[in-house]
């Protein structure tokens, strides 16, 4: 009797599971494209509006999308703009890009932050950091200075470690060709600022 069954059942489920790969790679291929087709028009999706230089509110589907958009990367973090809070406003020379920012620290940008923190944070705990920016034409500012709005640091489980500036967040004039400055120019990029 288990022969017999086995004899029936084992083509029924050879055929069930073949059928679902070919379902299952159709869908994910079609999820592929649509991401594909929404990664090609991200960086034009932040249009400015006319009133003013501010840029547009997300539509519906920027709002079912990523929230953090990757900006910049280099040894120690990644960069990522939050696109909720990305507001770009001003005219001329004073345009300014207000928006969240989150840091994603590599295993070495995590124990380098620690050890320069005069024991505030321990090497090796904080995996990430959120903190509102704000990039001018010819200055920024990393972390606002005023209360409230200092980068908070989180470890792995989302747990707010430590709140307030550590070495990792500047405010000044651009350097020409600085870290700083390229992510200037890739933020006011996102805002239709080529010039």
């Amino acid at each position: 009797m288990n022969k017999k069954w086995a004899a029936v059942l084992i083509p029924v489920f050879m055929m069930t599971t073949l059928g679902t790969a070919d379902v299952d790679a159709s869908w994910w291929s079609k999820t592929m494209k649509k991401l594909d087709k929404w990664a090609s028009q991200s960086s034009s999706s932040s249009s400015s509006s006319s009133s003013g230089g501010v840029v547009a509110e997300p539509t519906a589907n920027d709002v079912k999308s990523n929230r953090w958009i990757e900006v910049q990367k280099n040894q120690y973090y990644t960069t990522y703009v939050d696109r909720k809070s990305f507001k770009a406003e001003g005219t001329a020379q004073n345009r300014r890009v207000t928006a969240y920012f989150k840091r994603a620290y590599t295993p070495i940008g995590s124990q380098v932050l620690g050890n320069n923190s005069d024991g505030r944070v321990k090497p090796d705990v904080i995996t990430h950091s959120i903190a509102e920016g704000r990039y001018r034409v010819d200055s920024y500012d990393e972390a606002f200075n005023i209360p409230f709005q200092y980068p908070q640091y989180y470890d792995v489980h989302g747990n707010l470690i430590y709140e307030g500036r550590l070495q990792d967040y500047h405010s000044g004039k651009y350097i020409p060709d600085s870290p700083e400055e390229q992510l200037k120019d890739t933020l006011f990029h996102m805002a239709g600022w080529d010039y």
